[in-house]
């Protein structure tokens, strides 16, 4: 049974806005023609149509009990984070997404915990929001995007924010985010996420470890979608440059490889070979399952894949329990 730390909550419907900025990018919920679904519009555009499993645990449960995971880790649908609006407005569409999410884990404790959101076009304000995520909702971490607004994630700009996030015990779960590069994808809109998620997912693993965030906080507990994207490919370049320029001029006080392997990585790679090559890269001990439900490239039943691979017992437990019990405190 594994703990899927990768999935993601739709609310059933959102209020209205009634913020001063506008409403231009605020979303609400439209009823499909599809029994069990409804359509997230973005202003008067249809963003993405999502069945109840976004919302409704009891329809998340039977998938669960079929597909063995034994706990998701709800997060936000990542085009909730709201970094494009008004601060007051992210921040009351956080309260309401983190309320969600709250309710959701509440009611089952057992099998749901939650990573919720804060503002981080404004640090200062996402750092003091930060220890409400747990006093407030009971949420055992924060999903943050790749960028903010186009500044990496590993920015040293977003110190505050991470500084609260030690502090407050909270793991950070980096999705990615309106990717660099989506204009260069030729075809439709779901080629972003197939081609340029993984890239954008490179440029936020990168920032962590070239930006300074890891050297000054080592006691950050964070972890990266899809396997951290194409970062597994980019390390060894990166490290060859590091071995390369040290002796002159170094760009980083330690190892990339170091900063890379004190990070976790979640599974959903889609492929044995990538998914060794990720185990053989990072160790065993910085994996983490995650299945991307309940969206159209999820992967179902995650965790068949770890027990088909030829680990030890040890390794095996680690990557479908054990390092998301670390990586979350829980």
């Amino acid at each position: 049974m594994a703990i899927d730390i990768h999935t993601h909550i739709v609310p059933a419907s959102f209020p209205a806005y009634v913020g001063a900025a506008g409403s231009g990018r605020w979303p609400q919920m439209q009823a499909c023609d599809h029994p069990g679904h409804r359509t997230v519009m973005i202003g008067d555009k249809p963003f993405r149509t999502v069945s109840d499993h976004s919302w409704d645990i009891a329809r998340r449960l039977e998938d669960m009990d079929a597909e063995g995971v034994q706990k998701q880790v709800l997060s936000p649908m990542p085009e909730l984070l709201s970094y494009w609006f008004d601060a007051d407005d992210a921040l009351a569409m956080g309260s309401h997404v983190n309320a969600t999410i709250a309710a959701m884990v509440a009611a089952d404790p057992l099998h749901f915990a939650g990573l919720g959101m804060v503002p981080l076009q404004d640090p200062e304000l996402a750092a003091k929001q930060m220890q409400t995520l747990r006093r407030d909702y009971g949420l055992v971490g924060v999903e943050v995007g790749s960028n903010i607004n186009g500044k990496p994630i590993g920015h040293p700009d977003h110190a505050p924010f991470f500084a609260a996030a030690v502090e407050n015990e909270l793991a950070v779960f980096v999705h990615a985010l309106h990717p660099a590069g989506a204009d260069r994808v030729i075809g439709p809109p779901l080629l972003q996420a197939l081609i340029a998620f993984p890239n954008e997912n490179a440029f936020a693993v990168a920032s962590m470890i070239t930006g300074g965030l890891l050297e000054q906080f080592p006691d950050l507990r964070i972890g990266f979608s899809h396997g951290g994207g194409s970062f597994g490919l980019v390390l060894p370049r990166l490290q060859s440059g590091w071995e390369t320029t040290r002796a002159d001029d170094a760009f980083l006080p330690r190892p990339p490889v170091e900063y890379a392997r004190r990070m976790y990585y979640d599974t959903l790679v889609y492929d044995d070979l990538a998914l060794r090559y990720l185990i053989s890269l990072y160790g065993a001990d910085r994996l983490l399952v995650g299945s991307d439900y309940p969206f159209v490239i999820r992967e179902r039943a995650p965790g068949k894949r770890i027990i088909g691979l030829d680990l030890s017992v040890a390794e095996r437990d680690a990557i479908l329990r054990g390092n998301a019990v670390h990586y979350l405190n829980i």
